[in-house]
């Protein structure tokens, strides 16, 4: 049992994580540090690509999850 909740919890924050970086790509966390230039449009879509891979990969975590129950 606690396999699965300790996975569950971890798809759920890669879940988090991706719809973060979907609705905010702004965000400092994807950021370098001491950057303080604007991000290209380049840059925010490769952000918004990658955070609907991370809660694509999320989601399988999650679904994955349900073998250890």
């Amino acid at each position: 049992m606690f396999d699965f909740i300790s996975v569950l919890f971890m798809g759920l924050a890669l879940t988090g994580i991706g719809i973060y970086a979907i609705r905010n790509p702004y965000s400092w966390w994807f950021r370098r540090s001491r950057d303080d230039t604007e991000p290209s449009d380049l840059r925010i879509w490769y952000l918004k690509l990658m955070g609907k891979v991370t809660l694509a990969f999320g989601a399988l975590v999650i679904l994955m999850s349900f073998q250890h129950l």
